[in-house]
């Protein structure tokens, strides 16, 4: 049987190729006599996020940023489905939807509010925001989006 010996545990996604990936890394043991954390997250910090993590925790943690480009990606798709079913261009639709998750992410990295908070700042009280946000709930948003990060942990698990 061959030495299959791990040092370090690193998962990314395909964001990477934006520089905005979210590096998720267990240094183990060994490894960490001849690298520090500090020392491999300053190796990679250009390419985004760098975020140490333990090993028991690595897997939920790809079932959300390794597995959670494709669910934006599905949202920003809706959105714009939603934009031309309401008479704007495709190209529009697709830009605008994917320049609001930009912002929105943006917000929610370098506000340090809760997204809960800034989803009720956008909302009016009786405006079109929260009708909107009404009829995601009505349609089970938040649970389907939470069963899809459940079930990617839960397929990483049957992998092993």
């Amino acid at each position: 049987m061959e030495n299959k010996k791990r040092d370090i545990l690193l998962w990314t996604d395909l964001i990477l190729t934006a520089l905005a990936a979210a590096w998720i890394y267990c240094l183990l043991a060994q490894c960490q006599e001849y690298l520090s954390f500090a020392g491999f997250a300053a190796l990679i910090a250009p390419a985004g996020l760098v975020d140490p993590t333990p090993e028991e925790l690595i897997d939920a943690a790809s079932a959300v940023s390794g597995c959670g480009p494709a669910f934006a990606y599905l949202f920003i798709e809706a959105l714009a489905d939603g934009g031309v079913a309401c008479g704007l261009p495709r190209d529009k639709a697709v830009a605008y939807a994917a320049q609001m998750a930009v912002g929105a992410a943006r917000m929610v990295l370098e506000s340090g509010k809760h997204p809960g908070a800034l989803k009720d700042a956008v909302c009016s009280p009786g405006g079109t925001t929260i009708q909107g946000v009404r009829k995601l709930e009505e349609a089970g948003f938040r649970g389907a989006v939470m069963n899809a990060v459940i079930a990617a942990y839960e397929k990483t698990l049957e992998l092993k």
